[in-house]
């Protein structure tokens, strides 16, 4: 099957798929601007079946339709991230041996196709062309190495149906939509579209903007990162937003007093959810998100959780150990180095998520903190392992550790601790630029710390926070 031709297939073509900027675009539109993208692709640029397909472009009507007709081509769609550098963006590229990028003019649907001459097809390209691939994530993932999450057409579906038991998305709802359309597709932008729901997208990421388009459209849901939390609790004393019927916090964990000036204001206590990249929406409070505002709740009923030691022995409630999951719609191989699923999860079908979780008697979790160390920073994860390797590119860099801390606005920001080589001068403005240039907005450091030492294991390794 092919999820981009089964969604128009279901769906009202009348019906309106996307609103943005006072314009609205139904999904008949949709349906008619990702035909002609992948018509041209498959006629004009020789796109061949499991092709993998790069997509550079702003969020809007045309980013979701740029997607869809890569899919719709047969081929395997491979978000890039508008923020990367040029040397991340390099790196993606060679990794996942692209065949072609679109570069995507997100206000006139006008895009630019570059084909990419691989000089030999990877080792793992016959198995992945055979598992009907449709999108790769460029991931950090839960393993502490870069790498590509592939999920094929059969698996986003399966993904998708489990996920929209807990959110319970149809037709009447209208989604506001504030997180990257490159690192949120899979289980948002698909979803909503497959269950014939409307995407509202603001016009800027401003609170008073996000507010105004929502209660303009009378929308229904709010999927967020608690920075985008955080702000709209600024404004919603101006403003009343009758129409909302949920709201979900994602990414990271959401802070219990904005989670409460929220509720304040709109009625609504926020879900708290956990996303994941390899394995959907396992968990979502929406049973007690008032009683419970840190908890991610009960597994979603296609799921199910347990926590386990250090050597995988059951843990009893109440005490921490590792979260593990089994349920439908698990990534089918890591990319780069090629691995099926089933080599890569516990016993063949549990998932080692790397949270370190609680379970209370009552059968709810609440998540304590990583078994990695991977950083959430606004919804786009990374590992510090991948922002310390480019700090020490500095001639005058000896040592580094990146961390985060709490932030009252932003969740969490994140900060390196720096150890100069000898008699070497820098100043943190002067390291600063030097990230800006190589990594990613949300990868380069918030703060520089200079010290004298960094903290070491017993066995040499970075003592992490």
């Amino acid at each position: 099957m092919n999820i981009a031709f089964s969604l128009f297939e279901k769906c009202n073509s009348e019906a309106i798929a996307v609103i943005e900027k006072a314009s609205s675009h139904t999904y008949g539109e949709l349906q008619s601007w990702s035909s002609q993208v992948a018509q041209e692709l498959q006629e004009n640029h020789g796109v061949k079946p499991a092709d993998r397909i790069g997509l550079i472009c702003a969020d809007g009507f045309y980013y979701i339709a740029f997607s869809l007709g890569i899919i719709k081509a047969d081929a395997c769609f491979v978000p890039i991230a508008p923020e990367l550098s040029e040397l991340e963006r390099k790196s993606l590229v060679q990794t996942m041996h692209l065949h072609g990028i679109i570069t995507g003019d997100a206000a006139s649907g006008m895009y630019r196709y570059e084909r990419i001459t691989i000089p030999s097809e990877p080792s793992w390209h016959h198995e992945f062309a055979s598992m009907n691939p449709a999108l790769i994530r460029f991931s950090s993932g839960t393993t502490g190495e870069s790498k590509g999450v592939l999920l094929c057409n059969s698996t986003l579906l399966e993904r998708g149906m489990a996920a929209n038991e807990g959110l319970q998305i149809t037709p009447a709802d209208r989604i506001v939509w504030v997180l990257p359309m490159s690192h949120h597709f899979a289980v948002s932008i698909l979803l909503y579209l497959w269950n014939g729901a409307t995407i509202v997208i603001p016009p800027t990421h401003f609170a008073s903007d996000i507010l105004s388009s929502a209660t303009e459209n009378r929308s229904t849901v709010l999927y967020a990162s608690p920075f985008h939390f955080f702000l709209l609790t600024s404004e919603l004393e101006k403003i009343s937003w009758p129409d909302l019927r949920l709201a979900v916090s994602t990414t990271s964990a959401i802070q219990a007093e904005v989670a409460e000036k929220f509720a304040k204001a709109t009625g609504i206590h926020p879900s708290q959810a956990l996303g994941i990249i390899e394995a959907g929406l396992p968990f979502i409070n929406r049973i007690e998100p008032s009683k419970r505002p840190l908890s991610i709740g009960l597994p979603q009923p296609a799921f199910e959780a347990k926590i386990m030691g250090a050597t995988n022995e059951p843990v009893e409630p109440g005490c921490p150990g590792n979260l593990f999951i089994k349920g439908p719609g698990f990534f089918d191989a890591y990319i780069a180095p090629w691995k099926k699923r089933h080599d890569v999860l516990y016993e063949g079908e549990w998932f080692d998520t790397g949270d370190i979780a609680v379970k209370d008697g009552e059968g709810f979790y609440q998540l304590q903190g990583r078994s990695k160390s991977v950083i959430s920073i606004g919804g786009m994860k990374f590992f510090p392992e991948e922002v310390e390797a480019i700090l020490c590119e500095h001639p005058a860099v000896q040592e580094a550790r990146v961390s985060t801390r709490q932030h009252p606005q932003f969740g969490s920001i994140s900060f390196a601790e720096i150890v100069l080589k000898s008699q070497k001068k820098l100043t943190a403005s002067e390291l600063l630029s030097f990230c800006r240039k190589r990594l990613a907005r949300h990868k380069t450091p918030a703060e520089i710390l200079f010290v004298e030492q960094i903290p070491k294991t017993s066995s040499g390794k970075i003592l992490r926070r």
